[in-house]
């Protein structure tokens, strides 16, 4: 009895991890957040339909707009840039978010979110928030999550 009293509690411990969740209904995509690591957002950009790489560094503390990337200028996107690599404009940064990051993305908008070299979430399969968070969840939420492999480090 003590033993299954046990397994009960450390099923109940709170992990940190970053989840990626949308409202058209997609389950969540959550990896336990062991160190700091990068999560990238990556999508067609609606208007000048060319690709934008958005680079978060994210810990237990929230996450941190490290680094964008595009192709053109236009609506929405940066003027300003720091280098061009690779066909890609690059402005680094190193803004502070806070622990939630919320878009508005259309199917067309071919999102994916990477959480260090795992994409963790793609689509959405119809218009909707994609939300991007450092929260904590109860142990079993991360283990019974089949989005989800394991720790994930830098």
């Amino acid at each position: 009895m003590i033993s299954l009293l046990l397994l009960l509690v450390a099923l109940c411990v709170p992990l940190p991890v970053v989840e990626v969740s949308a409202d058209d209904g997609s389950p969540a995509g959550r990896v336990w957040l062991r160190e700091t690591t990068v999560v990238t957002v990556s999508y067609v950009h609606s208007v000048e339909r060319t690709p934008v790489r958005e680079s978060y560094q994210a810990s237990i503390a929230g996450l941190r707009l490290r680094e964008v990337r595009w192709q053109s200028f236009g609506a929405g996107l940066p003027d300003e840039y720091d280098d061009y690599e690779d066909g890609f404009y690059v402005k680094r940064m190193d803004v502070e978010l806070g622990r939630r990051l919320t878009y508005w993305f259309l199917p067309l908008n071919e999102v994916h979110v990477s959480v260090g070299s795992r994409v963790v979430f793609e689509g959405p399969a119809e218009p909707s928030r994609v939300n991007l968070c450092i929260r904590y969840v109860p142990v079993f939420m991360v283990a019974g999550n089949s989005h989800v492999s394991g720790p994930v480090g830098p």
